[in-house]
């Protein structure tokens, strides 16, 4: 069975005002975290790195 993670941090809200801090090194501390733990596969997405798009791609490949 392989074991597999999606990380997703986002800080960045461009134009929005709404900016938060701290998401992107939570999503790269569980992603070393999860590598720790011998996990096959991580993947992190962050800020504009995390569209819609690109999240639902991860999520496909993760379940095919």
């Amino acid at each position: 069975m392989t074991r597999t993670a999606l990380c997703i941090g986002i800080n960045d809200y461009p134009g929005t005002g709404s900016d938060l801090a701290g998401c992107v090194n939570d999503a790269e501390d569980w992603r070393r975290a999860l590598d720790g733990l011998g996990f096959d596969r991580t993947t992190l997405m962050i800020d504009r790195q995390a569209t819609r798009a690109a999240i639902i791609e991860q999520m496909t490949a993760i379940v095919a």
